[in-house]
């Protein structure tokens, strides 16, 4: 689509300063910097906490046990507060509030200063119908607001104090813009959570009574609680709440919230302009920024009047907390808060740390360099994606400056608010520890001064919607969070809310076929901790779904934690055979151990472990149910940290005419995963192929593939491939893929994998009395085969089994039955790791999967040599020098060690079959015959330098440890998948499938 055109920005009359000032702005989320060009212009409260720049305290925290008490009034199964004190409800689907594009906000501030934020320029219906009234009027509801002394309220100060409160955001900080959410009340705000030093439980005990109830992007707290929950101030006045509709439309929307807001902070200026109690600033031009440096002082904390002098032992005035003098701001002094001018890159991180500001200061700074919201949108509300010619993530246009010096004063020096006027030594400012202490250094003169050319350099408003349009579009083309409405399997659905609740989106009302139900915790006072940590979205498929952090016991879930959640999807009929399949989002779905449990059916393993970063509909399995259908997903897993994302969204129900021909698992290291089996990143499924850079311990390089040999191959009387006819839905077949690249045999059986995170596999869940064939390949890592290629990589020319086993080698997690290998040259050690501990460590693997699957047979897949040519293509060197890599005595160890390992193989089935299992064991080596690396055709890779996404450093070889090469090295091709599936088609003919 074509992108519509930014209004141009309006230029300054003959005679006013036109030269273009550069601005730096950063990035909040990505601490990227973003220089913009700006136009110099002619000129033309809420009490609450301020929001961190960054977002809300990280969820890591817990809360009491568990009450034994009973749940009364259905509070346990509904996630809204029908107990709250605020007056919209958090995760109510009735009140789901649009996340503005910055665009949005930008123009809603534009058109809200000059008193244009009317219904003729607003989208009325949808979300908005919400509210309940016929026509939204912003500023027909929320007046704009009159100054004292004249004038209007900078744009760009408007939109620092958004930022600030916010982030620009009308949703919760995880709806993207586009997506519905629920409204941004802060949790913490909206529960009356508060620390307790020394106990971080705490954190989560809800006191409803000390709810803040901030809403939306200006964070409204005016009028906001319940009728007969209101505020009462210090002298027993009781607050007035808005009208219903009011308080849902301010929650709601961001136009009317920004009225609102700019209602609150006008009076906030007239109560420092007011006769008697005047604080001001500089030459009190309300169009120059610093100016409203008090008036903010006061939006954020409040002001002490002179007629409560006598409460607070006869002082008044704006109060020490947020004097930039104070002590606690001490880091920042000399440092303007997002000032790369001053600062350089170091600016980058200060909104990390934006404690160390008062709050004035912060908004100053974002009123002069802008916030990155780490998104692009046009006009239209399209997204423009990183890449795009027009991708620019700068939240709104900065005020300007005639140079950067007049920029980097935005806020003043210390001894401006500490002084002899109020008893303050700007060279010790006071360390209060008290509300006595604060009390004697709050500030209360007039005619503050630290710009007195106010009128030349002072901040200057710059509107990027000069001109009057109709409300931008709302986002769409979402790169990640975009509603998926249709595709979904043939079946019954089951969504995440009620049939027939409208998802104010793309997809409109929702269609399900059943019912979903949430289960809390009550705790020992009785309410419902875990609804703050409970949130809904408006993506994955139908647009809808909710959701939390994993937990663990020590992080207050399990069966009695306070902070688990339990959601459950129930068909509304009953069922016999079927699939079961969920749909995983794109966002808000990180965790590696979403356990679902699948209810009445007789399976013998009902609970099925899945990774949510799918961004698929993914299959749990088939079962055979009596009664109606059930699913459970819990957000407690074994690695709940309160890091990681788990979402409850869609599934669906496939019926089935009765029990599947084949049940297949896949399981196994590497060369079961698919590892190699893909051009670059395109062929793994993208949740065995993850790296976050920020945070490295959610890392997923399993690398399963759909090239994968289980998947290439077509079982006995099978129409087409076994992937071929999961991926179509295929009644007669039923296929896990579970292996994961670098498991070893203990990885199957008992510890979760570093290099993926995953559950064991055997633990996963996918085996049990339906399952027909298991296919696994294992031994390779357990032999130490990537540590001895590597060894055997850097040896200049000698053959490498003379190389010694040592220390470094040894595996922590096999009971040191390799130490007496140790010292031992590979020649002699890795035979006899592979006698002494592989081949009875498989066997003892395949004991336990026929135990899990006892109408199994196990195809145990073996290793082909990976040297063709005697590795002539691994030696690397210039003429006359030695050369490094694989030397040909080395590529011929290496080969021999194969075979031994196939021997063992060998040796580990026929042992597991004297013990009563029913295996099999297939031997691919004639099939890749001259075809292994450096042969002709290639079907095993060699070195493969181009890394993939989730390709770790290498560090084993010196002087490279800061690069990637990638792990399909010594793997199999897609080409060689496909011998592979030849080898498992000629084992399985005859096994009677």
């Amino acid at each position: 689509m074509t992108k519509t055109e930014e209004p141009a920005a309006w230029t300054a009359a003959t005679g006013a300063d036109t030269e273009p000032v550069t601005v730096t702005s950063t990035a909040t989320t990505t601490g990227t910097k973003l220089t913009q060009s700006v136009q110099p212009q002619a000129p033309g409260g809420t009490g609450n906490k301020p929001t961190p720049a960054l977002g809300a305290p990280k969820a890591a925290t817990g809360s009491a046990e568990r009450s034994a008490a009973a749940d009364s009034g259905g509070l346990g199964n509904d996630p809204t507060d029908p107990d709250r004190y605020c007056a919209v409800s958090r995760n109510d689907t009735n009140a789901q509030a649009l996340q503005p594009t910055p665009n949005q906000v930008e123009w809603a501030v534009d058109m809200a200063v000059r008193g244009q934020l009317r219904s003729n320029w607003i989208r009325q219906g949808g979300y908005r119908s919400q509210a309940g009234l016929a026509t939204v009027d912003p500023q027909g509801l929320f007046p704009p607001p009159t100054l004292n002394g004249g004038g209007q309220i900078p744009a760009n100060l408007l939109l620092g104090v958004m930022a600030q409160e916010s982030n620009l955001w009308q949703a919760e900080g995880s709806a993207i813009p586009g997506q519905m959410g629920n409204p941004l009340a802060a949790v913490d705000g909206y529960y009356g959570h508060k620390a307790v030093p020394g106990d971080p439980n705490s954190y989560w005990q809800i006191h409803w009574d000390k709810s803040d109830c901030g809403y939306g992007v200006g964070q409204v707290t005016d009028g906001m609680r319940l009728a007969g929950h209101e505020k009462t101030d210090a002298n027993g006045n009781k607050e007035a709440s808005l009208s219903p509709a009011l308080q849902k439309l301010v929650a709601i929307d961001y136009a009317s919230n920004i009225a609102a807001a700019m209602k609150i902070l006008a009076d906030k200026w007239n109560e420092v302009h007011t006769d008697g109690q005047k604080i001001t600033v500089n030459n009190d031009d309300p169009s120059r920024v610093e100016n409203w440096f008090t008036a903010v002082w006061n939006y954020n904390l409040g002001f002490n009047p002179p007629s409560e002098t006598s409460q607070h032992n006869g002082y008044w005035g704006l109060g020490w907390y947020n004097n930039p003098a104070n002590p606690l701001y001490k880091k920042s002094w000399g440092h303007p808060f997002m000032d790369t001018k001053v600062d350089g890159a170091e600016a980058n991180r200060d909104a990390a740390h934006p404690q160390d500001w008062p709050y004035e200061e912060k908004v100053m700074g974002w009123a002069a360099w802008s916030i990155d919201t780490g998104f692009s949108y046009s006009t239209s509300g399209r997204q423009d994606w990183p890449g795009d010619n027009d991708f620019s993530s700068a939240g709104f246009r900065p005020a300007w400056w005639n140079t950067d010096t007049q920029r980097s004063a935005v806020s003043p020096p210390l001894d401006v608010f500490c002084n002899r006027d109020n008893n303050c030594d700007p060279a010790t400012p006071p360390d209060c520890k008290n509300e006595a202490c604060y009390q004697q250094y709050w500030w209360n003169k007039p005619n503050v001064t630290w710009k007195p050319d106010c009128a030349s350099s002072c901040g200057h408003e710059a509107i990027k919607y000069m001109t009057l349009i109709s409300e931008p579009g709302r986002g769409y083309r979402l790169q990640n969070g975009q509603p998926v409405c249709s595709g979904a399997p043939a079946g019954l659905l089951v969504t995440s809310i009620p049939n027939g609740t409208d998802t104010w989106g793309d997809c409109g009302k929702t269609t399900s076929a059943g019912a979903f139900q949430f289960t809390f915790n009550p705790s020992r006072d009785n309410t419902y901790q875990a609804k703050a940590d409970l949130h809904q979205i408006g993506g994955g498929y139908g647009g809808h779904y909710w959701y939390a952090h994993t937990r663990d016991d020590a992080h207050l879930g399990g069966a009695n934690g306070a902070m688990n959640i339990d959601g459950t999807w129930t068909l509304n009929q009953n069922l016999d055979w079927a699939r079961v399949l969920v749909h995983l989002p794109d966002t808000g779905a990180q965790t590696r151990q979403a356990a679902y449990t699948v209810r009445n059916t007789d399976s013998k393993s009902d609970t099925r472990i899945v990774e949510q970063r799918a961004n698929r509909w993914f299959s749990l399995g088939v079962f055979h149910f009596s009664g109606k259908p059930s699913v459970t997903l819990s957000n407690t897993t074994a690695d709940g940290t309160a890091d990681e994302d788990i979402a409850w969204e869609s599934v669906v129900f496939q019926p089935l005419r009765g029990k599947p021909k084949n049940s297949v698992v896949a399981m196994g290291d590497s060369y079961a995963s698919g590892e190699g089996a893909s051009e670059g990143d395109r062929d793994y499924y993208p949740e065995t192929n993850y790296y976050d850079k920020k945070n490295g311990k959610t890392r997923d390089a399993c690398h399963r593939s759909t090239n994968a040999w289980s998947r290439k191959a077509t079982l006995p009387g099978g129409p087409k491939s076994v992937g071929e006819l999961e991926d179509s839905g295929y009644g007669d077949m039923d296929y896990h893929l579970i292996a994961c690249s670098g498991a070893r045999t203990y990885n199957v059986l008992s510890e979760v994998q570093e290099k993926g995170g995953e559950v064991p596999q055997i633990r996963q869940g996918y085996l049990d009395q339906n399952t027909t064939l298991v296919t696994i390949s294992i031994g390779g890592n357990d032999s130490r085969f990537a540590t001895i290629f590597q060894s055997c990589m850097v040896s200049l020319g000698s053959n490498c089994s003379e190389d010694k086993f040592d220390e470094k080698k040894l595996d922590p997690l096999v009971n040191g039955r390799d130490r007496k290998f140790s010292d031992q040259p590979f020649a002699t050690a890795v035979p006899g790791i592979i006698s002494d501990i592989v081949r009875p460590d498989i066997r003892a693997m395949l004991l336990q999967i026929q135990d899990r699957a006892p109408n199994a047979k196990i195809v145990l897949m073996g290793y082909p040599p990976l040297l063709s040519d005697k590795g002539s293509c691994l030696r690397y060197g210039l003429p006359g020098l030695p050369k490094i890599g694989i030397s040909e005595g080395s590529a011929i160890w290496l080969n021999s060690i194969a075979k031994v390992l196939t021997i063992a193989m060998q040796g580990a089935a026929d042992d597991a079959n004297k013990a009563g299992a029913k295996m099999t064991f297939s031997d691919p080596t004639s099939d890749f015959a001259g075809k292994a690396a450096c042969g002709d055709p290639e079907q095993i890779h060699g070195i493969v330098l181009k890394a993939t996404k989730s390709d770790s450093t290498v560090d084993w070889i010196p002087g490279l440890r800061d690069y990637a090469l990638s792990t399909q090295g010594l793997h199999p091709k897609i080409g060689g998948a496909r011998l592979y599936a030849n080898a498992l088609e000629r084992t399985v003919t005859g096994m009677g499938l």
